[in-house]
């Protein structure tokens, strides 16, 4: 025995004494074992030795629990890693989705590519394909609410590599149950699935290990010196598991926790304390409640005890405070740990953050409210003006503003100057004077860093704040957000001073200003006011600002374009009165003239006759020229239409201008007379007066008629003289007929006419109903 000692070279002084003393143990056993003859005895030691068989089988059974244990928290944290967000704004699956960077990473599509359904279902394993369409129709026909989850498998277009992701989704509807928005989350599982392969594998392997073990206690009487051995080893890599399981845990980006089942925590992994700044001491316990924000804290507490008593998995939103102080949105999960009697032994939890998504949603929702606002004040205002005054009403209420201000970029003088301001409720347009005070104090490119990042990408918003002296102003959400003093710049105007001294004392404090755009290009801003000097927007409330900002440069181009419709509407009115006074009143004045100077002539020739007759030709030319101007006066405001409609205006417009003549008019209707557009019935009572006074000028006529038809597709009317005719062929300069044709063309109709000399006039007008302008709808 000593020689074996001597031999063992690799083993330490104390494990030299150990062995020693187990072989000296091992000798005085066999010597009384020999010694002991009687039955007894034997019975005796073996039993001793069948219990410290036990215990070695205890203990190893313990070893299997914390391996167990360690296997739970590393597939939890797991869980907690890569998120990606989807958004499908129409349920239609031929349109393209909304995907995140992070979402086409998980499945392997470069980023700049437009995602639809069926690419989506290409990159789903075959096997399970047919299963996640499934899932994602019921979803959006309303099942479980409108609820999605789901666990599959993804094909990676790129290498062809396999992997595991769970989805979480939910479908929005509209009051009638129409699917109208689908948003969700893709996590990336692989690594929890290789790990949960590798947990059966270990313990598949324990298992293995454990019979081994058991068949080595088994023959302890045998072999006591290699289950030393076996036990050692085993400890060595009980170790070694440990201190992986640990690493792991540490490093994922997760955030990882464990308890006990009355809710006392007693882990935190590496990232917990990363994030909170709280050591692992100071949050075990209920220590972690100090990273909760007190607004959040009782409810959490509510939601924690109330699954502390019945035992079952949830989850909760609620803020954590980050090391610097910064509260985020956290999806706080727990679930519950059972051992084979039943009995909860443990509790696991993740923390994972939710900030990007809600906010995703608030300004989804946020952008949906507005702009159904926004659209159902439009629908119930006629003045396009109106529009503006109902967006800055939306961007002050949902911001909380004191005030706003429209501020748009003059190319000529490259500055802004203020279009609007909105306050107490009301929309104030800047006068001429305004507008030159204004480019004083406004903000411009080039005159300080803040503005001139704001203008460059208009990437970013401006926050303001205003002492009594000085206004600060930083980038809202940019990559610099240190105040700086923007009046500096301004100390050479002798008005801002005592502007930012006004604003102070009315409790103007704080400001933002958001840009607008027109084709991607910086055009102007918004500035809104605030009277609280601290005032917080959160990145969700920025962003709705920015996509309403949209809206109002949108209302500024509409009122602009009915400025300039109206313009062009009274340039229209004044052709139209043009050509009414040439047919009229400069027709008659140029008879009136021609009669006279032949009057002149006769009276120079000595021949009063002639004198007489020219007068009285001039001075009925005269009369007819006031009777044609009353004329135009009676189209320009037609009475007949006040109080009667269409039909009945024509047949009082006949009586009136063939009284005391040999005309013999008549007025037909065919068909059911239609209510039209106002505008359409002014224009086809003109046309009518139009060639009914050229019949009376110049016809010759002794009968006229006029044919109005009525069907389901057309307005026909057909007027029909019998006088004298003329050559269509020849150009007139008359601007009668070009007026004629202008009418019916406004009206999207079509104006022809039939006549030769000595064989009257036909006059035929033809309306599609079909074709109303969407202006003059009924």
């Amino acid at each position: 025995m000593d020689t074996d000692a001597t031999k063992s070279g690799d083993i330490c002084p104390q494990g030299e004494k150990d062995l020693q003393g187990q072989s000296t143990e091992q000798k005085q056993r066999k010597e009384r074992l020999r010694a002991l003859d009687d039955r007894r005895s034997i019975e005796e030691e073996l039993r001793r030795l069948n219990g410290e068989l036990s215990r070695q089988t205890a203990h190893l059974r313990q070893v299997n629990q914390t391996l167990i244990d360690r296997e739970q928290r590393l597939r939890l944290a797991i869980e907690t890693g890569r998120i990606g967000l989807w958004i499908w704004n129409s349920t239609d699956v031929k349109n393209t989705g909304d995907w995140s960077s992070r979402l086409k990473e998980i499945f392997g599509l470069p980023l700049d590519a437009e995602v639809t359904h069926d690419m989506f279902l290409k990159c789903v394993h075959p096997e399970d394909r047919e299963r996640v369409n499934q899932l994602v129709m019921q979803a959006l026909a309303g099942a479980n609410a409108g609820n999605y989850r789901a666990e599959y498998r993804t094909i990676h277009p790129r290498d062809g590599s396999e992997h595991w992701v769970t989805a979480r989704g939910q479908a929005f509807f509209d009051s009638e149950g129409n699917a109208i928005r689908f948003i969700g989350t893709v996590m990336d599982i692989t690594e929890r699935k290789r790990a949960e392969e590798l947990s059966a594998r270990l313990n598949l392997d324990l298992e293995q290990r454990i019979a081994t073990r058991t068949a080595e206690l088994a023959r302890i009487n045998q072999s006591l010196e290699a289950e030393m051995e076996s036990r050692k080893k085993a400890e060595e890599a009980l170790k070694r598991s440990e201190e992986s399981l640990r690493l792991a845990i540490d490093t994922i980006p997760g955030i990882v926790w464990s308890g006990l089942p009355d809710g006392y925590i007693d882990y935190h992994n590496k990232r917990w304390t990363d994030y909170t700044g709280l050591s692992a001491e100071q949050a075990s316990g209920w220590g972690w409640k100090a990273a909760i924000h007190p607004e959040d804290l009782p409810g959490l507490l509510h939601y924690w005890k109330s699954i502390l008593a019945s035992g079952t998995a949830g989850e909760y939103e609620a803020r954590l405070r980050r090391f610097d102080g910064q509260y985020r949105y956290f999806l706080f999960r727990g679930v519950p740990l059972y051992d084979d009697s039943g009995k909860l032994v443990k509790w696991y939890g993740t923390n994972t953050d939710i900030e990007a998504l809600r906010t995703s949603e608030i300004l989804a929702h946020g952008q949906l409210d507005a702009l159904t606002n926004t659209l159902t004040a439009l629908s119930k205002e006629s003045e396009p003006e109106k529009f503006l005054e109902h967006v800055l009403r939306g961007i002050g209420w949902r911001l909380g503003a004191h005030s706003l201000g429209v501020w748009e970029m003059n190319e000529n003088i490259g500055r802004v100057e203020l279009v609007a301001v909105f306050q107490e409720d009301r929309l104030h347009l800047a006068t001429p004077e305004e507008k030159r005070a204004g480019r004083e104090i406004a903000p411009t490119p080039g005159n300080h860093p803040v503005w001139t990042e704001f203008f460059r990408t208009g990437e970013h918003c401006v926050f303001g704040r205003i002492e009594s002296d000085s206004v600060q102003v930083r980038l809202a959400d940019g990559p610099d957000t240190r105040w700086s003093d923007w009046s500096v710049e301004q100390r050479n105007n002798a008005r801002v001073p005592a502007i930012i001294k006004r604003l102070y004392e009315i409790g103007i404090e704080a400001m933002i200003c958001v840009p607008m755009f027109v084709a991607g290009k910086v055009t102007g801003l918004i500035s809104v006011q605030f009277l609280q000097h601290e005032q917080r927007l959160c990145l969700g409330e920025i962003e709705l600002a920015k996509a309403l900002a949209h809206q109002a440069m949108l209302a500024i181009q509409l009122m602009r374009l009915s400025q300039l419709s109206r313009q062009a509407a009274v340039v229209a009115e004044r052709n139209r009165l043009a050509r009414e006074i040439h047919d009229t009143l400069a027709q008659a004045m140029t008879g009136v003239i021609v009669q006279l100077e032949a009057a002149e002539d006769a009276q120079a020739q000595n021949l009063p006759k002639a004198v007489t007759t020219h007068i009285e030709r001039a001075g009925k030319l005269a009369r007819e020229g006031l009777q044609e101007a009353r004329r135009s006066v009676h189209a320009l405001r037609p009475l007949a239409l006040a109080g009667d409609n269409l039909c009945a205006a024509i047949k009082e417009l006949i009586g009136k201008m063939t009284a005391g003549t040999n005309l013999r008019a008549e007025f037909m209707v065919q068909g059911k007379a239609q209510p039209l557009p106002h505008e359409w019935e002014e224009n086809l009572l003109r046309v009518s007066q139009e060639v009914l006074t050229n019949t009376l000028r110049h016809a010759h006529a002794s009968q006229f008629k006029i044919h109005l038809m009525f069907d389901s597709q057309t307005i026909r009317m057909e007027l029909r003289d019998d006088g004298c005719g003329f050559d269509p062929a020849k150009r007139y300069d008359g601007f009668g007929l070009l007026g004629t044709k202008e009418r019916v063309e406004s009206m999207g109709g079509e104006l022809t006419f039939q006549s030769a000399p000595g064989g009257g006039t036909a006059t035929y007008v033809i309306l599609p109903l079909m074709k109303y302008p969407p202006h003059l709808q009924i």
